[in-house]
């Protein structure tokens, strides 16, 4: 793959390891605290996006990034931030459980319902990670 330019202010080219590819994804910054911020992606490359989010809204170092329709979640690292627009660096990618054999959305499924004494619950399901 062929590195990328981008001009980020007049005069000034930055050079990109890998080429990126333009995306108009929908997706969530989640927070250590689980608070979720709404946010786009705009573009993405094998090692990091740019995603538009409101310049009056604080983000940490570190966190989470879910890509909504896509089933996976990303650990990501602020690289920058200018305007309503960040770059961020992609740490780790996983993909959510899907829950199997649901037909209503509730994550149990059919016939394995949560009873009053919670029967039916699956134990030991794994849920996304705190970090």
């Amino acid at each position: 793959m062929a590195a990328e330019t981008e001009q980020s202010t007049p005069g000034q080219t930055i050079a990109r390891r890998e080429e990126r590819s333009p995306t108009n994804w929908i997706a969530t910054i989640r927070l250590r605290d689980n608070t979720e911020i709404p946010c786009t992606v705009k573009d993405v490359s094998k090692s990091g996006a740019k995603i538009g989010v409101p310049s009056s809204q604080s983000l940490p170092d570190v966190f989470m990034l879910r890509i909504i329709g896509r089933d996976f979640l990303c650990l990501v690292r602020l690289a920058w931030r200018r305007g309503d627009y960040a770059g961020v660096r992609i740490e780790r990618v996983g993909k959510l459980p899907k829950a199997a054999g649901t037909q209503d959305g509730s994550g149990f499924s059919n016939g394995a319902r949560a009873e009053a004494g919670g029967i039916g619950v699956p134990s030991r399901k794994r849920g996304i990670s705190n970090f």
